[in-house]
């Protein structure tokens, strides 16, 4: 069996691996574990990016802790810190080159052979607007939402959910307690997308 460890940013994203992803890849024989990264030591706190020393410095103690596993990173490029790899160098480029000059960057920077870095395009809440009518239907339990809303922001993005922008009034969770104000990332989030 392989094993993959995944260091995610916070507590949406490990509740993504732990409830959707490990039991969709178990059936590949891919067993995943998850942790979200360390944001202090002292207090022995995860969850949130942080910059890109600390993450690198958790990432690699899980690494040194299982060398023979594969290790990779659910981390999001909205507020992500200015001094990950290629970052401040990439702005303005197309959303998808940038992803790629940076993950590329971190895997040069960790180096290790099976460290896979991922940087998804914007937050958590993009994969939410992957089914917008199924959004908008869970939401709308105790939500007034107009039909329709979901649907029109993805079709402003040319119906590409991951292009929905990283400004912070128009960020996907931004515009999704605009139209819900009763909306809990954590567990809306995952029982939307199972």
């Amino acid at each position: 069996m392989t094993r993959l460890n995944v260091t995610a940013e916070g507590f949406s994203e490990e509740r993504f691996v732990s409830e959707i992803l490990r039991p969709h890849l178990i059936k590949f024989d891919i067993y995943t574990d998850v942790r979200k990264v360390l944001t202090s030591r002292k207090l022995n706190k995860r969850g949130g990016v942080v910059g890109y020393p600390r993450f690198k410095k958790d990432v690699m103690q899980w690494i040194k802790e299982q060398p023979g596993a594969y290790h990779t990173t659910f981390i999001d490029l909205y507020v992500l810190a200015t001094n990950f790899p290629n970052y401040t160098s990439t702005i303005g480029r197309q959303p998808y080159e940038r992803v790629n000059s940076m993950q590329k960057a971190m895997g040069d920077d960790i180096n290790h052979r099976k460290f896979i870095p991922f940087i998804q395009l914007h937050e958590y809440e993009t994969l939410l607007f992957a089914d917008a009518d199924i959004t908008e239907s869970w939401l709308s339990l105790y939500n007034k939402v107009s039909a329709g809303q979901f649907q029109s922001i993805v079709n402003q993005c040319e119906g590409n959910p991951e292009l929905i922008n990283e400004h912070p009034s128009t960020a996907p969770s931004k515009r999704i307690l605009s139209l819900c104000p009763i909306y809990n990332k954590v567990d809306d989030g995952i029982l939307i997308l199972k």
